[in-house]
């Protein structure tokens, strides 16, 4: 019984925290910061984006068998959010 209730207990406030993050407003990312993204990309020409990752270590493998098989010829693995996103010259 006591299992139920915390159940239903946990179930609700994961509920209300789903319902409240759908409701934020979203923010966008000021003009100057992301022109200074896109200079630095442009800068080492790693602008090909190539994918995301859930760990640095699959990021990394799938740069360098890229590199292996003839695809880039440079990568670089740049931490998100959550994920890992994977850039390339090519």
């Amino acid at each position: 019984m006591r299992a139920r209730t915390l159940l239903s207990a946990f179930a609700a406030i994961a509920l209300t925290g789903i319902g409240l993050s759908a409701a934020a407003p979203a923010t966008a990312v000021p003009a100057a910061a992301s022109s200074r993204m896109t200079a630095v990309q442009a800068a080492d020409n790693l602008d090909v984006h190539r994918g995301k990752f859930i760990s640095l270590g699959g990021c990394q493998t799938a740069g360098q068998q890229g590199i292996e098989r003839g695809h880039w010829d440079r990568y670089q693995c740049a931490e998100g959010t959550f994920l890992w996103n994977l850039w390339t010259n090519r």
